[in-house]
């Protein structure tokens, strides 16, 4: 393929398959359809677009990560592209076709999958060259490795990047202090992007998002209900992107999407049904969804007649963000961004932050184990399993840590996990629901 702008070849190879699966999708009969995908589907091919559409017409653009306070970029009109959500859609649809390429990056296997797909990103140039990037500074090595190589080689070598410096602390202060470096990024967008910030925009957007994390908030909520309404998984995958990564902050669009499967998850609960009727395992998951999390989802519902009620991709610790002032709604973005996101939670908090959350939403969700994937790479979630450990303990529900690749199935291996999480259901009494057909 002869790309019309240096890099743009894979994005516009993303954007053919997308729309070949949501025609597919779309052909099928009403009832088969399935409308949240199909709009997921949409949301990944309209972002892939803007981008191109960008690149083609002078306008900015940037790379970014979940957690970098996508309000304020999108509040000003700057496209945000993260650098491997892409990668991580398409793995599934083309037999891991990147997995395989990354095995040949000559860097170190044992690092958190997520930090080799973003340098593999730049130095395979799978975009093209952003007007800037903004780098991601939770307290995570390889995410800061990552940043010093994008200064210099692959597709992102040379632009101008801001890096967020936040604190380990949670008071008022660290969040004022955060905030302070939110007006400096805003001024670096704006030097750099050639745009004008302006709160009111900022306003408008920030009041929609809390709305939509108030009803994410609802939905999980419902969880708690069995049957579980929803299915392992998918739901919280679904939101998570549109609130973090597709679809830019505040559109309607997306709230009224959820607003749907709320509607749907509440007419499922007074019913008493829900995708796994012969429910009688329900999972808590702390740790974030896993890529393969929809074959697992799929095999627990039917061997075990189980459902995965909630993880941390999923948990809604959002708070209301006062947006009478700027000065408020900074604060509250500091917060959201370094207190509240999954993954920069309980990277940078403290251990009973992490047991906290985990003891909560077990009781909140009436969860009846817990099954803790245990992410390679990750030193903070290596060093937290004893702690896991003593919480289920206190709160008398089994606990199963395995050592997987959310990202990268072969890691372990899908059989070798079924395995360990039947062996795990089978010693503390539960019965597949195939044996008791």
């Amino acid at each position: 393929m002869t790309e019309k702008i240096p890099g743009s070849a894979r994005i516009e190879e993303y954007i053919e398959r997308l729309t070949g699966m949501i025609n597919g999708m779309k052909a099928l009969p009403p009832e088969k359809q399935n409308p949240l995908l199909i709009f997921l589907l949409e949301a990944l091919r309209e972002r892939d677009e803007r981008v191109l559409d960008a690149c083609a017409t002078g306008k900015p653009w940037i790379v970014s990560w979940y957690g970098n306070l996508p309000e304020i970029s999108d509040s000003m009109g700057i496209v945000d592209y993260n650098p491997i959500s892409d990668i991580f859609f398409h793995l599934g649809v083309t037999n891991y076709a990147d997995a395989y390429e990354l095995d040949k990056l000559d860097f170190d296997p044992h690092v958190c999958t997520l930090i080799r797909y973003g340098l593999y990103a730049m130095e395979k140039h799978l975009m093209p060259k952003p007007t800037a990037f903004v780098a991601m500074a939770e307290p995570c090595d390889g995410q800061l490795m990552i940043h010093q190589s994008w200064e210099k080689i692959g597709a992102a070598a040379g632009a101008p990047v801001y890096q967020l410096d936040p604190t380990y602390g949670t008071t008022e202060a660290d969040y004022r202090y955060i905030a302070e470096q939110l007006r400096e990024l805003i001024r670096f967008y704006e030097k750099h992007c050639g745009v004008k910030y302006s709160f009111e925009k900022l306003k408008a957007v920030v009041d929609e998002t809390n709305v939509q994390y108030d009803i994410w908030k609802q939905v999980n909520a419902l969880m708690a209900a069995s049957p579980a309404p929803l299915p392992s998984f998918a739901v919280t995958d679904a939101f998570w992107y549109l609130m973090q990564h597709l679809i830019p902050c505040g559109d309607k669009r997306v709230t009224n999407v959820m607003r749907s499967v709320l509607e749907m998850a509440k007419k499922n609960v007074e019913n008493h049904v829900g995708p796994v009727m012969n429910e009688q395992i329900r999972i808590y998951w702390p740790d974030l969804d896993p890529l393969w999390d929809n074959e697992l989802g799929q095999w627990l519902a039917e061997e075990w007649g189980a459902t995965v009620v909630g993880s941390f991709t999923g948990l809604t610790p959002y708070e209301w963000i006062d947006t009478s002032t700027e000065e408020s709604t900074l604060i509250g973005l500091a917060k959201r961004g370094t207190t509240e996101v999954p993954m920069i939670r309980q990277g940078r908090g403290y251990v009973p932050l992490f047991t906290e959350d985990l003891t909560r939403e077990v009781q909140n969700l009436n969860a009846n184990c817990v099954i803790f994937p245990g992410h390679m790479g990750h030193k903070d979630q290596s060093g937290i399993a004893k702690f896991l450990r003593d919480a289920c303990r206190d709160l008398d529900v089994p606990v199963l840590s395995m050592t997987t690749d959310l990202y990268d199935i072969r890691y372990t291996g899908f059989d070798k996990i079924k395995n360990d999480i039947s062996n795990f259901l089978s010693v503390h009494g539960w019965k597949s629901v195939k044996k008791q057909a």
